[in-house]
């Protein structure tokens, strides 16, 4: 029941530039979470940016750019990087396999297609990419006050600030510092200085208010 609703919550992106295709895999997969549609590759970039989806579904054959060029583009952009993909392709061959896996995809179906395999294959790379998820989440926290760490802080900014770009809209950060924090410490002990922290990075998670804004502990008392 838990792997059913992490899929119901999942975005899927699925590419062919033949609508007929489009919808057997639509038919295929519509209790696996939230569908979206491209005919061909910069239509699936785009739709990849604005939906971020967790796995595509992406055809190798299609005019203009090949499905290879479109998972090259989603690996060397830091907002998608991280998106499994699997390739659906008429070609059979070791050449294409080893392709499809050298410029980044997870795994390779052949056509036709058959429902139960590519449910089975789009159920098990939806789990691999939610325990990836969480472990990735994991070791971008810190671990006393639950914000992200200064590992997470680099990440987040470099995405950021490509996004940023991109829009065309500022970018801000605020550093705060606590006073006289070692003090604190000095009078109360550390563990009454973390408990301060905590409640301090509760804090000013309470206070952000747009999904993008993020949080984290810098080091020491600095957020």
């Amino acid at each position: 029941m838990e792997l059913e609703s992490h899929c119901v919550s999942s975005r899927l992106l699925l590419v062919d530039d033949s609508p007929t295709n489009l919808r057997f895999l639509a038919h295929v997969l519509h209790h696996m979470g939230e569908l979206f549609f491209a005919t061909d590759g910069p239509s699936a970039l785009q739709i990849a940016r604005d939906k971020q989806p967790d796995l595509i579904l992406l055809d190798v054959e299609m005019p203009g750019m090949s499905g290879y060029e479109v998972c090259l583009q989603l690996k060397q952009d830091p907002l998608l990087a991280d998106v499994a993909v699997i390739f659906v392709t008429s070609h059979q061959s070791m050449e294409h396999e080893v392709r499809a896996l050298e410029v980044g995809g997870v795994d390779f179906i052949s056509k036709p297609l058959n429902p139960p395999i590519v449910r089975a294959r789009v159920r098990t790379h939806m789990t691999l990419k939610q325990q990836s998820d969480k472990l990735r989440r994991l070791a971008n926290r810190d671990g006393m006050t639950g914000v992200f760490n200064r590992r997470a802080l680099d990440e987040i900014l470099s995405v950021e600030f490509r996004r940023h770009m991109r829009i065309g809209a500022p970018l801000g950060l605020a550093m705060l510092d606590v006073d006289f924090f070692k003090h604190y410490n000095d009078c109360y002990g550390h563990l009454q200085g973390d408990d301060c922290l905590r409640h301090i990075a509760r804090t000013i998670v309470a206070s952000t208010r747009r999904p993008a804004e993020s949080v984290c502990r810098y080091g020491g008392e600095e957020f």
